[in-house]
Parts: C-alpha cells; structure tokens; sequence
C-alpha cells in the first residue's frame, strides 16, 4: 500500500515545489555508497518496525521493508513523494516532517541518514525516537563520516575522568583526556555511547 500523508505540507506547498531543483539535490547529494546501505539493513531483525527519516526516493526503505515487518518513509519534499509510484504491503510513505510527525507507537530502529544533520536536529530526533519507545538508530550525523547503531536504551553516564572518545545521545562527541600521561593506543582506539555529557540536551 502506498500512502501519502499531507497533513503537514499546508501552507508551504509552493516554497516546496522547487522541481528540478529539488530532484537534481536528491539525484547528487543524498545517495550513500553501498556499504552504508548494507550497514543498515544489517542492523535491522525481522520483527523490527523501522522509521526511515528523509527517505527521499526510497532507494533504502524499498530495500528495507523485503527485510522487516513495516517501514514508514518519512520524506518531507512533495516533489519526490510525488514521482513515487508502487505498491508495497509494508511500506508506508508519509509526506511530513519528521521533526513534528506524530512517530508511531510500536518504532523499534530509525535511520537517520543525513550528514548535514545539526547537532540540535540530532538532540531533537533522539529524544523524540526515545519518548516513542523506539531502541536503535542507525546514523551518521554524529560523527558526519561512516555509520553507526546508536543504542537509544542506553544509560551510560558521561565521566569527565575517563579517558577516550564519546558520543553523546544529544550529537556530540568528543575526546576527553583529563591526564595527558595516561593515554595510551587502547584509549585512542575506542569510543563509548553516553547520556549526559557537558552539552547534552536529551
């Protein structure tokens, strides 16, 4: 079933409607190579219910749903929902921003797939993909290089003491070296999800 939803597009529809711009960005910026696809699927189960954020032509959540029990695409450009033809039995296609669309109930993986993403559209999805209940995050707008699985479960405290690199839930990272003398190939070599850290908003 392919469904549009619209609720969000009124009044903008026509500053959206920029045509062959918008395709022609899609076209050059938003494809990854196939090994930050591949990551992604990887990362989803079976029973999983995904939510892929800026899906733009679905390039990734048609590849998705043969793989999981439902996809919602969330793309918020009109120009490309309406060149999307099909029908899929797991796949639904929501016209909105995913900033203000109402996540559904039973989200367990978001993709988030934008390297342009700022930090505080970072904080804002994660704390909206955790008060939904969902458990993972596929991403690479933290670190704007390669892919991760962020696990939003997670509790780990940030420690101004602990030597090494983190990455916190609000988007930031960073590397902490309270004693110089101490660090050493291992603390150089890992990195640790935490909640909390000093410019943490989530």
């Amino acid at each position: 079933m392919l469904f549009c939803h619209h609720r969000a597009l009124a009044p903008g529809w026509a500053l959206l409607r920029m045509e062959r711009g918008a395709i022609d960005w899609e076209d050059m910026w938003s494809p990854y190579d196939d090994e930050t696809y591949r990551f992604a699927l990887e990362a989803a189960l079976p029973d999983d219910v995904v939510v892929d954020i800026g899906a733009g032509d679905l390039r990734l959540a048609l590849r998705m749903a043969a793989r999981v029990r439902r996809v919602y695409a969330v793309e918020r450009n009109p120009v490309l929902v309406e060149r999307l033809m099909g029908s899929f039995d797991n796949l639904v296609v929501v016209c909105a921003d995913a900033l203000t669309w109402t996540l559904p109930p039973d989200v367990t993986l978001a993709v988030l797939l934008m390297r342009h993403c700022t930090r505080d559209h970072v904080a804002a999805y994660v704390r909206r993909l955790k008060d939904a209940g969902c458990r993972r995050l596929v991403t690479n707008a933290r670190w704007k290089m390669g892919v991760e699985v962020v696990d939003l479960q997670c509790r780990q405290p940030y420690d101004p003491h602990r030597i090494g690199w983190y990455a916190c839930h609000c988007g930031m990272v960073g590397f902490n070296a309270p004693d110089m003398d101490r660090i050493t190939p291992d603390t150089l070599g890992g990195c640790i999800d935490v909640v909390g850290c000093p410019h943490c908003t989530v």
